[in-house]
């Protein structure tokens, strides 16, 4: 019996299936690839096959619907705040679909079919941006404890004495009564965190907020992130040594996900209490997906060495133990008595049992690792190449991909937004499009089908192309790379080469081995085969940091503009399509312009004749970057420091990054506590100091021992200055073009005394003292000073109540205007001899029009204002 491929799909003037030949599969017991279509019967194709301009743009309709899906994800996602913009563009897309029809490229059924996909998209990511809005009990419950019963609803994330529970809330447990609610909640729990798995009902206090991300120059939003995860507040438990603090109502023991979670747990115990450090935590990563027990040092070596997605299960771990899977037992087959191949070939062939017993080891892995978006696509990629390679057809990898992108987006509209989504799919489409110029008689291929060559030639051309791709893919996921990690891992090239081998056939092969023989031993709580995986993994770190030390392996850029980064995709595609033309190694010299630029990351300075001042949003804490227009750049305070967060390397590096700064003149510490001085020690690792100045306090505290060490390293200069040598410093900076007033975390007293000194203490612009505390409020000080403008450094939801309601109101009353970092985000300020020109991150946001209010005028002026804040480099600032 001949198989024909879908009336959807067919398209070729044959009617073949992409990749068939026309000719019988030579296999026994498989059917044809691909046959003629029958003179009659079935359904009449959308896609017509009879012009060569109808088959050029329909040759790869999944690729078609697949890009209509995307665009129409994007539209959708911004239709709330560009409702007349996106609408007109639909419209626009609508024309275009008509004319293609009228002009015969595409029939009228396609056509539909695409602008009814692009609908979908829109729709689809519309309404989960409006799911993502916090429901209205949220902002009612305020900064007040509120007791929480809900169901857990994803796989936690452990870590060394901490862990990662979103929730999904069922009701809120009054004094006298609950109360039926909804929405999810991202909880941290700190303390000894009991084994919770997917299902449980647990109970707990806590304050909750709306996410919110840090808003800086260049800055990545984590709020926004969280709330595309769907995630509408989010809080955090300390548990007491007796474990109060959250209760487990009933355990969630009969789903499958609570299943999968503990025995996930079970390895996790064991490894920990097996293996040390740093390997149990890249055991944990490499096999169950956990990733909170590695260590900082060992995240930054991957990272250096260009290898970090190692660390997480992606794709390639998962279509590597496919891989081994399949030859595995298919060699196995064919290693069978001829006699069993015989009987055997009867029925089936050696290929189709190991793709069907491919199948259920990638499923389970892809669970165990808690199907993350690039674990996803592969595990859809890989599905659909076995369940062609059992009903014997051939597999085309781009429909894969395809495949893939409409799962994934149909389960999360958002997903193409999560950094994941767009490393995995940019590496497999450039890999897709490098093999159409390696081999283009070889582009549609079927696991376990393979050109006879010699060994040598084997071997040579398999290295070359290995290198070939693994080059490719480095400089295709450089730009994503960059905006996100300020990185540019060149290294990567050449080190995956090693790493990827090394880790897919042998330390994860084995290392899968002794998990299932840990959960099938019963064995009190140790891991069955550690001292086989030990040195494998010993080896896999070994490996990481040498390359890791190679001279200029970390190189930091510049996170690319948004259109240099279109520009970029869009040359490097020409070349890879054109590549045997001129055009396109034009196009690939142009795109290798771009990366050259990017690396070079020239200075962003201050105009000729002023000076800017940036006050960093750092949460809870206090940092501030002081530019010149001759390149001179000081930073004053850096932040604090947590296991989780660190203030340097997440927002005060990124920025000099940015920015083009590698060398700061000056570090100031103005006194040694966490939230000041915490994040000081990831800058003064990672760039050039001229001096750091400190106030003399010596404390015995732990951040302080690690910033003393690091000086030590670096052989940074440390100078004790006095509060007079910090003036004569910052006036040298400024330039006589505008005063600005650090003060610290003075108190009240402080600021009596700076006010009777008969030194002026005018400044135009003031450092609020202590982050607006009550007690840091003298009338006189402020009055002396006299500020046009003044800003407070402060954290969201502190749990300090910072700034205070006297602060607030001793400003407003003496006509201070004030300017907050928990609403304004971060603040830069420009002294010029004109005055001062201030600008705020919250000047970047765009918020929602909404429809039916205001009339037609007010609607078209707030969607104005959103098309200036989204394009516009200037981020202007409302002054209270």
């Amino acid at each position: 019996m001949r198989a024909h491929p879908s009336p959807l799909l067919r398209h070729r003037a044959t009617g073949a299936h992409p990749g068939g030949n026309g000719r019988p599969s030579s296999r026994p017991g498989d059917r044809p690839a691909s046959g003629p279509r029958p003179a009659h019967g079935g359904r009449r194709s959308l896609i017509p096959s009879s012009t060569p301009a109808v088959h050029a743009f329909t040759a790869r309709p999944l690729a078609v619907l697949s890009c209509a899906l995307l665009l129409g994800v994007f539209l959708g996602s911004y239709v709330a705040y560009f409702p007349v913009s996106i609408a007109s563009l639909v419209v626009l897309v609508l024309g275009g679909v008509l004319w293609l029809s009228l002009v015969g490229r595409c029939s009228p059924g396609f056509g539909c079919l695409v602008f009814g996909v692009l609908l979908s998209g829109l729709a689809s990511a519309a309404l989960a941006q409006m799911k993502a809005e916090p429901p209205a009990w949220i902002g009612a419950v305020g900064a007040q404890k509120v007791d929480v019963i809900g169901v857990v609803a994803e796989p936690v994330r452990f870590g060394p004495d901490r862990a990662v529970v979103l929730v999904s809330v069922q009701r809120l447990a009054l004094p006298n009564r609950t109360v039926p609610v909804g929405g999810r909640i991202r909880l941290t729990v700190r303390g000894s965190v009991p084994p919770l798995v997917v299902g449980d009902v647990i109970e707990f206090t806590t304050r909750l907020h709306p996410p919110r991300g840090l808003w800086n120059p260049a800055g990545y939003d984590y709020g926004a992130h969280l709330r595309r995860a769907g995630v509408h507040a989010v809080g955090s438990v300390g548990l007491h040594p007796d474990g109060a603090g959250l209760r487990i109502l009933a355990r969630g023991f009969s789903s499958l996900l609570a299943a999968v979670d503990q025995g996930r747990a079970r390895i996790r115990d064991a490894a920990l209490r097996t293996l040390e450090d740093p390997i149990a935590g890249i055991y944990l990563a490499l096999v169950t997906g956990e990733s909170g027990y590695l260590s900082q040092d060992i995240r930054d070596a991957f990272m250096a060495s260009g290898t970090t997605h190692i660390l997480s299960i992606s794709g390639s771990h998962l279509g590597l133990i496919g891989v081994v899977v399949f030859w595995g037992v298919h060699r196995g087959m064919l290693g069978l008595p001829a006699r069993w191949l015989l009987r055997l070939s009867r029925r089936t062939t050696a290929t189709r049992v190991a793709a069907a017993a491919t199948i259920l080891p990638v499923t389970s892995y892809a669970l165990l690792g808690g199907a993350e978006v690039a674990t996803v696509r592969s595990l859809i990629m890989t599905l659909v190449a076995l369940a062609a390679v059992l009903v014997g057809r051939s597999h085309s990898i781009g429909y894969g991909l395809a495949l893939a992108l409409v799962g994934i987006v149909a389960w999360d509209p958002l997903a193409p937004f999560d950094i994941s989504f767009q490393l995995s799919f940019v590496s497999v489409l450039v890999i897709i499009m490098l093999m159409k110029i390696r081999r283009p008689r070889d582009e549609e291929t079927t696991l376990g089908a393979f050109r006879e060559r010699r060994t040598w030639e084997a071997l040579k051309a398999g290295t070359v192309d290995v290198l070939l791709v693994s080059l490719v893919v480095t400089l295709a996921s450089a730009p994503l790379v960059a905006t996100y990690f300020n990185q540019v891992a060149w290294v990567g090239g050449l080190s995956n080469l090693l790493v990827v081998p090394l880790v897919g056939f042998l330390v994860l092969p084995v290392g899968l081995l002794v998990c299932l023989a840990t959960l099938l031993s019963g064995a009190g709580g140790e891991l069955v085969g550690a001292a086989v995986v030990r040195p494998l993994l010993e080896v896999l770190v070994w490996v990481v940091q040498t390359c890791a030390a190679v001279p200029g392996a970390e190189l930091r850029v510049a996170s690319p503009p948004v259109w240099q980064m279109a520009g970029f995709f869009l040359l490097l595609g020409v070349a890879l399509i054109w590549w045997r033309f001129g055009a396109g190694r034009l196009a690939g010299a142009l795109a290798g312009g771009l990366l050259l630029l990017w690396v070079w990351s020239p200075r962003d300075l201050p105009a000729a004749g002023t000076f800017r001042v940036t006050f960093l949003d750092v949460g809870q804490g206090d940092a501030a970057l002081v530019e010149t227009a001759d390149g001179r750049a000081m930073l004053i305070d850096g932040g604090a420091a947590f296991e989780s967060y660190d203030a340097g390397r997440m927002v005060i590096a990124p920025v000099l990054w940015d920015r083009g700064i590698r060398r700061l003149d000056v570090v100031v510490a103005t006194h040694p506590q966490l939230d000041h001085v915490g994040g000081l020690a990831f800058v003064l690792r990672k760039f050039d100091v001229g001096q750091l100045w400190t106030n003399g306090v010596a404390r015995e505290v732990a951040f302080l021992h690690r910033l003393e060490r690091i000086v030590t390293e670096r052989h940074v200069p440390v100078r004790a200055v006095t509060a007079a040598d910090g003036a004569l410093a910052l006036g040298s900076c400024q330039a006589h073009v505008l005063n600005v007033l650090f003060t610290g975390d003075i108190e009240s007293e402080a600021e009596s005394r700076l006010a009777r000194l008969s030194e002026p203490l005018k400044a135009a612009v003031l450092k609020v003292p202590h982050h607006g505390a009550k007690g840091s409020v003298n009338e006189p000080f402020l009055r002396a000073v006299n500020p046009q403008l003044a800003v407070v450094s402060v954290g969201q939801a502190n749990a300090y109540g910072h700034p205070s309601p006297a602060m607030v109101d001793a400003y407003s009353r003496l006509g201070i205007a004030l300017l907050r970092t928990d609403r304004h985000g971060a603040v830069s300020i420009m002294g010029t001899p004109a005055g001062l020109q201030v600008t705020c991150q919250s000047g970047r946001q765009i918020t929602r029009v909404i429809l039916g209010s205001g009339g037609a005028r007010r609607r078209e002026e707030s969607e104005g204002q959103n098309l200036k804040r989204w394009l516009s480099s200037w981020a202007n600032c409302d002054l209270p």
